[in-house]
């Protein structure tokens, strides 16, 4: 089966970081780096002119411009690639999580690190691949993910390990899966499943 390459950007204020980061994605056959900006302005242009699929970027930019003002750009346009921060400052996870970023890495990169993030991030394209029936829209990303791990029959604790949350994370998410689609059980969403399928 052919994989369609992984469209990336990559933005930070400073050049050398831009250049170090894309040689160390070279070995990643999947991702095409298309674009490296240091001006966050150009950026957000080609971001949405070209649509990525994956934007690597820096958390402090120019000009006290912040990866977060860039997200609410995007957002504003309706245009979403996924993302992983990459920064020198480990205070802002709580504000990426709430953003819903994928990952997060702290500078200086490693490889080993980088590479757990790109696996990861490539498993998680290809459940995203195998679709969801139509009632399952409403769900978020993240209950998303959860849902697909329940429905192949992994427990809470198997999920948490997965995605690197909580056991009480993933029970949370599993409440409100069944709160938003009036099932009343995994089962219950896998005969949903199953029927969207026949």
């Amino acid at each position: 089966m052919i994989m369609n390459p992984i469209r990336t950007v990559i933005i930070d204020d400073e050049r050398y970081a831009c250049e170090r980061l894309k040689k160390l994605l070279a070995p990643f056959s999947r991702l095409q780096v298309i674009g490296i900006f240091e001006n966050s302005k150009q950026s957000v242009e080609f971001v949405l002119k070209q649509k990525p699929d994956l934007l690597f970027l820096d958390i402090e930019l120019e000009n006290n411009i912040s990866a977060f003002d860039i997200i609410k750009q995007l957002d504003s346009k309706s245009f979403r690639p996924h993302i992983i921060l990459v920064t020198a400052h480990p205070h802002y996870s709580i504000k990426a999580i709430k953003h819903e970023v994928f990952d997060y890495i702290l500078k200086p990169v490693d490889i080993d690190e980088l590479e757990d993030t790109i696996e990861r991030f490539i498993e998680h394209l290809s459940m995203q691949s195998r679709k969801l029936p139509d009632e399952f829209n409403m769900l978020s990303e993240r209950e998303s993910e959860v849902i697909r791990y329940a429905l192949e029959g992994k427990s809470s604790s198997e999920i948490a390990d997965l995605l690197y949350i909580s056991i009480n994370t993933v029970n949370t998410h599993r409440r409100n899966i069944l709160k938003k689609t009036g099932a009343k059980s995994v089962l219950d969403l896998l005969r949903i499943k199953n029927k969207s399928n026949d």
